[in-house]
């Protein structure tokens, strides 16, 4: 299996069968108890610290489902395919890693933005309770499919083919769903990272600049609930549509020479530029599956949050 990001298709897919609280969109009560019937009758419950994993009765046997007691690093769930466990324990290699689907975990808030300020490859953040803890997807990165020899391999290639796409297409929806939690996904686009660093790395320098009172650097203050606005529930993806004209907010780090213009254009408050120190140039276009949240609106937010707090 290939490293995987988020993206815009893969969200959209996740968040289709929810509302914004993470119920079912416009279901009844009835079609509520329908549905839940239905998953009892095909889906096996695994449980762990009163959280709930589904996995279909046709796939069950197909599979190595570990309930982690161990929770110190707060996995909850490892699921691997079995017969790639088997077969690397006949070849004598190390089985751990074999055959490995996906883990569930689960992080507190410290964690959480740690993450978003770096490469996230193998880890999707995915949901959140009312608490505040939020859910890890993790994945491999690399291919962990495993058979004793080259025959086998090409036989049994369909399964694991069928195997990885309930992984990643349903496992997440699923555990929303079963856990009552909330849907709050995130991306790990340079233009993410960038928001997060900024909003909640220490020792970061960046500045938040516009035309009105240029930039402003800001000093004991929060930006979480603006890089949340920012964040949550949003993608950030490369586009080759042309650049927009007129103003922008610009958020920008002058140690290392980077900045982000967040357009302000009618109709384009969601294009960003980023521009690198060499002075390449690229346009991202941010979209957000919840609300109507406009990036270049957050960022003047921001913008204007910061001139507030200096002009007491």
């Amino acid at each position: 299996m290939n490293c995987k990001k988020i993206t815009a298709s893969v969200l959209l897919a996740a968040f289709a069968a929810f509302s914004p609280a993470g119920s079912f969109a416009g279901s009844s009560e009835i079609a509520n108890a329908a549905q839940i019937s239905e998953r009892e009758a095909t889906c096996f419950q695994y449980e762990n610290g009163g959280f709930r994993l589904l996995i279909p009765k046709a796939y069950d046997d197909l599979l190595a489902t570990e309930i982690v007691k161990d929770r110190k690093n707060g996995l909850l769930y490892r699921v691997s395919e079995k017969a790639s466990v088997e077969a690397a324990k006949k070849l004598a290699y190390d089985s751990r890693g074999a055959g490995w689907l996906f883990s569930i975990g689960k992080i507190d808030e410290g964690r959480r933005r740690e993450l978003l300020c770096g490469d996230m490859s193998g880890a999707e953040i995915f949901a959140r309770d009312a608490n505040g803890q939020c859910y890890v997807y993790y994945h491999p990165t690399d291919v962990r499919y495993m058979r004793e020899n080259n025959e086998a391999m090409k036989r049994d290639q369909a399964q694991w083919t069928m195997l990885n796409e309930w992984a990643w297409n349903s496992v997440r929806t699923d555990f929303i769903r079963e856990n009552s939690l909330e849907t709050a996904a995130y991306d790990n686009s340079e233009v993410s990272i960038a928001i997060a660093r900024a909003a909640y790395k220490p020792g970061v320098r960046y500045t938040v600049s516009t035309t009105q009172y240029g930039p402003i650097e800001p000093e004991n203050f929060d930006a979480a609930p603006y890089a949340e606005l920012l964040l949550k529930n949003a993608v950030y993806e490369r586009t080759d549509a042309e650049t927009p004209d007129g103003e922008y907010v610009v958020l920008a780090f002058p140690d290392e020479g980077l900045r982000y213009d967040f357009f302000k254009l009618q109709d384009h408050e969601n294009y960003v530029r980023e521009v690198r120190p060499d002075g390449t140039e690229t346009l991202y276009k941010a979209i957000f599956f919840y609300g109507s949240t406009r990036a270049s609106v957050a960022m003047q937010e921001w913008y204007d949050a910061l001139a507030a707090q200096q002009s007491k």
